[in-house]
């Protein structure tokens, strides 16, 4: 079994840009969530601050990254709401974290509930990095290439994200999922194969009243069940 392996630093930097990414790509994001949702009030519904937070943090880093022109594109494929670089073999997903999110000794969790669409990418995970442990793109001496051309080699990571009131940051990171858990009743990625830190992004004035995180749904991959 492979070790955990985190990024801080410089060599986060060095990480995300194999990734196509950088940390602005990312600080943008989280800027842009912050100031959406302290546009909410105790006058809206009580998921309203973290429901504007993930819908700008999606649409800001699709933005940041669609911008550069370097393969990136945004889809939404099994309930999921996905930005992908087929050519670097990525996808993202945003989410909220708990609050060990950017912390380096720590051993964080998604906040909310995720259901089957997330577990079919964290399994494929597995495989994929069972069958392609290097993280490098593939090259021209790789002679099995046209062998497994039908094989999907996208590796999914998750842009995790925390608002922590006392500090006045929301902690971040980018991490690849490993597996799933179940908290009571409710399963949630906690084991991840690589976590890379990002700085955290500052903020003044916020009301804590408003945000009730607990409550927010934050993607749309629900299991029904027949009654």
């Amino acid at each position: 079994m492979e070790a955990l392996k985190i990024y801080t630093n410089e060599y986060a930097e060095d990480k995300l840009l194999k990734l196509g990414l950088n940390n602005e790509n990312i600080t943008f994001a989280i800027s842009s969530a912050i100031s959406d949702s302290f546009r909410s009030s105790p006058l809206h519904p009580r998921i309203d601050a973290m429901s504007r937070a993930w819908r700008e943090a999606v649409a800001a880093f699709r933005e940041s990254v669609l911008l550069n022109d370097n393969g990136w594109t945004c889809i939404r494929s099994d309930s999921l709401e996905l930005t992908v670089n087929s050519e670097l073999g990525i996808s993202v997903i945003i989410t909220s974290g708990d609050k060990d999110t950017g912390l380096i000794d720590g051993n964080p969790r998604t906040k909310n509930a995720k259901g089957n669409a997330v577990r079919r990418a964290v399994e494929k995970n597995n495989y994929n990095l069972e069958l392609f442990p290097s993280n490098d793109v593939f090259d021209d001496n790789f002679d099995e290439l046209e062998a497994i051309s039908a094989l999907d080699p996208t590796k999914t990571y998750v842009l995790l994200y925390y608002f922590d009131f006392s500090s006045k940051e929301v902690r971040c990171e980018l991490s690849l999922p490993k597996e799933m858990t179940k908290f009571s009743s409710y399963n949630k990625i906690d084991t991840w194969s690589e976590r890379i830190i990002i700085t955290p992004v500052s903020f003044d004035n916020a009301n804590p009243s408003i945000f009730n995180e607990e409550e927010f749904t934050d993607d749309f991959d629900i299991q029904i069940s027949k009654k």
